[in-house]
């Protein structure tokens, strides 16, 4: 997946005038950015009167509860969360019709996906996340992630519909005329018994879950939601996902990855580790997460295909399914580590 770009753009007038009376703010220069992973975001670059720059994100996802703990946390003097600027009353976000806007300063620097980190900004990104999993989560707002299951997102069900459509499609020979249906019929077949593994592997281990305390989880911190400053210093940035929920839904991305093209190295979750501290990972929790979440995103990514008709786009899901069925992918890393 290519990096963000800017292009010039105009704000949409609704946009631009909630800027004005909501957040005080007057766009004298706009950048649309694309090439984001969050396809339900669109995101903007403004440049105010006084030349300072910031990010201007509409969604319809309900992101308050990130919003009001990326506030929390920043206000507490702490550097390394983005903290969304506040409305006229004090709130992280506006609602505008079904949108919800947030503003924050944007971070001049570099993408740690583009970049990777150094060993020392791997410990401070572990002392970043230590310190939301410290806070006190956000009692103003539920979150509306529960767990390790994002957003709308259900890859058992999804696992099973696909499978339904891919058997249908073989049996009653329809692939035959159509290379791109043939292919991907073929490439379920070949994988199926990872995925149906995959799912057996987080019943059972579902079946021998303990209690443990719940904290703030930042919910996705990949190096896709990294950004590193002009002095190298890491900021975490998209809360949308954040929950109250166990550690080990942030630790499966540190732990495991996520990022075929970006591996996390032994090297880096011992940097991460010497700046996070000290905590005992739950290992039956950890691979219910990873196989949650292999899952999650391999049948995304399956079904993005079979809708998808858009050209650019298909080569691009093609080339992500790709890496995440292939060696680096986070099934293959689940096999690896906990195997049967």
């Amino acid at each position: 997946m290519s990096g963000p770009s800017r292009t010039p753009a105009t704000l949409p007038l609704a946009l631009a005038s909630t800027l004005r009376s909501e957040f005080c703010l007057r766009a004298e220069t706009v950048e649309l950015v694309s090439g984001g992973f969050d396809p339900a975001a669109t995101l903007w670059r403004i440049v105010d009167e006084g030349g300072r720059g910031w990010a201007v994100k509409a969604t319809q996802r309900d992101c308050r509860y990130g919003l009001a703990l990326a506030s929390a946390v920043s206000r507490d003097g702490f550097t390394g969360v983005v903290a969304p600027r506040l409305t006229r009353a004090q709130m992280p976000w506006s609602e505008t019709g079904k949108s919800f806007v947030s503003v924050s300063r944007w971070i001049d620097g570099d993408d740690a996906m583009a970049t990777g980190l150094r060993p020392d900004q791997w410990g401070d990104l572990g002392m970043i996340l230590r310190v939301v999993h410290e806070h006190r989560p956000p009692r103003s707002i539920t979150p509306v992630r529960s767990g390790i299951k994002r957003t709308g997102q259900n890859g058992r069900s999804r696992f099973r519909k696909l499978d339904q459509y891919f058997t249908s499609l073989r049996f009653q020979g329809n692939t035959e005329d159509d290379p791109e249906a043939e292919s991907l019929t073929d490439l379920w077949r070949g994988h199926r018994s990872r995925l149906t593994r995959l799912d057996r592997m987080a019943r059972e281990l579902k079946a021998l879950r303990t209690p443990a305390p719940r904290v703030p989880c930042h919910g996705d911190p990949h190096l896709g939601n990294v950004l590193l400053d002009e002095h190298g210093h890491p900021w975490l940035i998209d809360l949308d996902e954040a929950t109250t929920a166990h550690r080990e839904v942030d630790m499966v991305l540190i732990e495991l990855g996520v990022l075929p093209r970006r591996p996390i190295r032994p090297a880096d979750r011992d940097a991460f580790w010497s700046g996070y501290g000290a905590f005992d990972l739950d290992e039956t929790r950890l691979a219910r997460f990873g196989c949650i979440r292999a899952l999650e995103d391999v049948t995304s990514v399956f079904r993005s295909l079979i809708t998808s008709s858009d050209v650019a786009e298909m080569d691009s899901l093609r080339a992500t399914l790709h890496d995440l069925l292939g060696p680096k992918g986070l099934i293959a890393l689940v096999e690896e580590r906990f195997g049967d």
